[in-house]
């Protein structure tokens, strides 16, 4: 430190310390109201302590001391000569960071004699330091998209910063970077002065490192674990067995049981009005000779001829339906086995079969 700058921080220093230690002047009064006492009280003696040690050119012992006062409670003439210590122990980086912070701050109306020239000695050191800083940029040769961590002297430093200059400080720096599956490589490199260096690494894949086994690997591996002795595995993986054909979807037969049930029911409402009938017809053979009845059996005969016509059109819907029923049942879905090679066709043949149903009647039509 040179002799002014002894003088200098000699002067603030007995300001800070003269202006008694009950108004504790070195740390901001706003700060020291929110503070509890006891770790205001501890700030004050590690402070006082600390720019006693910086005073006498002890900046090592000093720094421990500033540190841990600054932590405790903010003072501008604390960080202020702690960043000084940091750049005179060849730290530039940290010790400007420092100053920086302290001219950010704005300075409060009124301010002490020692605050004011704690402002100013900030500066003046900071626009000394600053062309001494030193510059590194670090290179990685590295696969495309592989994770990086990177580290300078130890401390972890982004990925996003390579091929960028990272302000240094001088002197001798390691270098590291390091990825899953590659060997570590490091590099060590020494600054002057506002030297600007490059370091490049280049990662090798690490031969000892697991190699992770694809998928379809695995699944070699369990084709060959179940196969009989003396069969191999033809090419890159078995030969999977063929699938077998998804099984054709059953034909709907409903609209062919659907016609039957309708037949059926025809069919038997049929029989029911046609016992009916004749058991009327019996019964009027009685009281009618050759076919001519008395007036008095109207109502009978009209009541068997009706129990006929019903059973006549429901025997004609009961056949049509049982017939639809046949000609739908063979004429949809099914294999061409299963129907005489006529799946395609329909029933004997037809292209579109359809069937009309009328009263007492049942009619076949198709397209050809």
């Amino acid at each position: 430190m040179t002799l002014r700058r002894y003088h200098s921080w000699s002067w603030i220093t007995a300001l800070a310390l003269g202006s008694g230690a009950a108004q504790f002047g070195l740390l901001s009064t706003a700060q020291a109201e929110e503070d509890s006492a006891a770790e205001t009280a501890a700030a004050r003696t590690l402070a006082v302590d600390g720019l006693k040690l910086a005073q006498a050119n002890k900046c090592d012992e000093a720094i421990p001391k500033l540190e841990r006062a600054e932590k405790l409670h903010h003072s501008a003439i604390v960080l202020s000569r702690l960043g000084e210590c940091e750049v005179s122990e060849g730290k530039l980086v940290e010790g400007t960071e420092m100053l920086r912070k302290v001219l950010r701050e704005a300075l409060p109306p009124n301010p002490s004699p020692a605050l004011s020239k704690a402002y100013e000695h900030a500066q003046t050191t900071l626009d000394a330091a600053k062309p001494k800083i030193a510059g590194l940029t670090i290179s990685v040769n590295a696969p495309q998209g592989t994770e990086l961590h990177l580290t300078v002297d130890g401390q972890a430093v982004a990925s996003t910063l390579l091929d960028s200059e990272l302000p240094a400080n001088p002197g001798d720096h390691t270098v590291e970077a390091s990825a899953t599956g590659f060997l570590k490589a490091t590099a060590r490199v020494t600054l002057s002065t506002a030297d600007k260096k490059t370091v490049s690494l280049k990662l090798e894949a690490d031969p000892n490192a697991p190699v992770a086994i694809p998928a379809s690997a695995n699944e070699d591996a369990k084709v060959s674990a179940v196969a009989p002795a003396g069969e191999g595995v033809a090419g890159p993986r078995a030969a999977s067995p063929a699938s077998p054909p998804a099984p054709a979807s059953a034909p709907s037969h409903a609209a062919a049981y659907v016609s039957w049930g309708v037949g059926v029911v025809g069919v038997g409402v049929g029989s029911a009005f046609g016992l009916i009938g004749l058991k009327d017809k019996h019964n009027l053979n009685g009281t009618c000779t050759a076919n001519v009845c008395p007036s008095g059996s109207r109502d009978a005969v009209d009541t068997a001829k009706r129990s006929g016509n019903i059973s006549t059109i429901a025997f004609g819907v009961g056949g049509a339906g049982l017939i639809l029923g046949t000609v739908l049942y063979f004429s949809v879905g099914g294999s061409e086995s299963q129907t005489g090679g006529h799946a395609r066709h329909g029933f004997a043949g037809l292209e579109h079969g359809r069937a009309l149903v009328g009263p007492g009647s049942v009619q076949l039509a198709a397209d050809f």
